[in-house]
């Protein structure tokens, strides 16, 4: 028998799952959450609580009893969630990790010491364990400026003296987990700590001993030169992996990558084959409207004379320069692209962090009242509709022009965003390239933003966006998989570490 949900006055039912029961939603639709952000919210809640997980299996078979049917229902949640029993490995999510400040002070000065590879409980013991001569070790640290620096505000705050100290946690392998989560790659999004939050993996460690056992005792690589050859072949280059394998081995660390990173090597081929022979330059705009422009540059040579008859002097050197035209072939999409994604993660970041605290409450203060006109065909709408990415960055603009005009969607989705912002005040972020730093007071907060980001990263249509200017034709990109693995990703322990 299948698990449904129906009326409760309308149909018999076998289980209520309405309030008051412990499957309720505890989210109430309200002026400023409607009923499509109440069941997204359950949604997360739900997949929090352990204890309402393991119970899924007492509604298998039922009719469920509530009060919204035929409207949509949390029951729905509850439905796709019991349909899922026999796959239990999407249901034991924890969530996120979080650590008081000496915590994060903690891993901070492992981190700087080169035990990043590890949980973050070991790197909290290791403090610990040496916590009485911590100066001692300063020599044999990876970083040993950050890490005297790191335990000399840990001695601070031990001291009673407040730290300006920032923490910093750097993204694990950024470009593949990008574009690992674009392409809803599960197996890459495991190797980036996107997904199984309990441990800390290493992609390149991972990658290297499935290598290693697919050549059995063929041959043995380290992790150092996999690492170098991974680094340069995910945006094209093959020198690299030519070098440390040679055209003898080269198919089978191809062949490794595939298994092993399916989405993010998939997604270089398409990458690779927007490149445009006709074109000086190739370009895009990113979700909140910035716009990539990315010249095509190559070196050309010219002989030059340097003449001065009194000194019977003649020199004809060979000047080499830049300049911009169209080539047969490039691998700079690839790179390009990636890290122009990487750069709209960040700028969303610090946006949800250090944030205009009285614009949002405006914002938020005139969904209150949202009713859909006429609709405002701007930038805002446009890339909105072509990303499904909701960028507080549209907020002023929104202001300016009128929240009326623009798509209730929109609205819904920034509104779903800015009250998430709001509850917390507002507080600095130090970014470098993949590297995200704040007080230790605030890194859960960071850390869950950054997992909120590419979660929405996961579920967007920036790619088929992206792709579409690239080829300059409308298309989407085929994923791993078409189901959302956006509620894993936001559980993420290890995206950040």
């Amino acid at each position: 028998m299948q698990t449904k949900v129906v009326n409760k006055y309308k149909e018999p039912y076998d289980v209520y799952i309405g309030r008051g029961s412990k499957w309720g939603n505890p989210y109430p639709i309200t002026p400023t959450q409607d009923r499509e952000t109440v069941i997204a919210k359950y949604r997360e809640y739900i997949l929090s609580k352990p204890e309402l997980l393991k119970d899924l299996h007492e509604l298998k078979g039922k009719t469920l009893g509530c009060f919204c049917k035929p409207k949509p229902c949390h029951g729905d949640i509850l439905v796709e969630l019991v349909n899922q029993l026999d796959k239990p490995e999407k249901l034991l999510m924890k969530p996120m990790k979080q650590f008081n400040p000496m915590q994060y002070l903690a891993i901070d000065i492992a981190n700087h010491y080169g035990l990043d590879k590890l949980n973050y409980e070991e790197r909290i013991q290791w403090v610990k364990a040496n916590m009485d001569n911590l100066e001692d070790y300063t020599a044999t640290a990876e970083e040993p400026l950050l890490y005297a620096k790191a335990v000399h505000a840990l001695r601070e705050v031990q001291s009673g003296k407040p730290t300006n100290h920032a923490v910093a946690f750097d993204a694990v392998c950024s470009g593949l987990q990008i574009m690992s989560a674009l392409m809803r790659c599960k197996k890459g999004c495991e190797l980036t700590g996107l997904i199984d939050p309990d441990n800390r993996i290493d992609a390149y460690t991972a990658i290297t001993a499935a290598l290693n056992a697919r050549l059995g005792s063929t041959a043995t690589y380290e992790r150092k030169d996999v690492k170098a050859a991974i680094m340069q072949y995910l945006y094209g280059g093959m020198s690299t992996p030519l070098e440390v394998f040679g055209e003898e081995l080269i198919d089978e660390f191809l062949l490794a990558m595939s298994e092993q990173a399916t989405g993010a090597v998939e997604l270089l081929q398409i990458l690779l084959n927007s490149w445009n022979s006709e074109l000086d330059n190739h370009t895009w705009v990113l979700p909140d409207n910035h716009h990539a422009y990315c010249p095509v540059i190559t070196k050309a040579k010219k002989r030059i004379n340097v003449e001065e008859p009194s000194l019977n002097f003649r020199w004809t050197p060979t000047m080499i320069y830049e300049i911009q035209e169209p080539q047969e072939k490039g691998l700079a999409n690839a790179a390009n692209v990636v890290h122009s994604i990487d750069a709209y993660i960040l700028r969303s970041v610090v946006r949800r962090c250090n944030y205009n605290k009285e614009l949002l409450e405006k914002f938020l203060e005139a969904t209150y009242t949202y009713e859909k006109q006429e609709r405002a065909n701007d930038w805002v709408t446009e890339r909105y509709n072509a990303t499904r990415m909701p960028c507080i960055s549209f907020v002023e603009h929104i202001l300016n022009n009128g929240i009326n005009h623009y798509p209730k969607s929109l609205i819904r989705a920034l509104q779903s965003v800015v009250s998430d912002v709001l509850v917390h005040e507002p507080f600095s972020v130090i970014t470098i390239h993949d590297s995200f730093a704040c007080h230790p007071n605030h890194m859960n907060v960071l850390r869950k933003h950054y997992n909120s980001v590419l979660a929405d990263l996961s579920d967007s249509t920036i790619l088929d966006d992206i792709c579409s200017q690239l080829y300059q034709q409308e298309g989407t990109v085929q994923k791993c998989t078409d189901e959302s693995i956006s509620y894993l990703i936001k559980n993420a322990n290890y995206g950040l570490t």
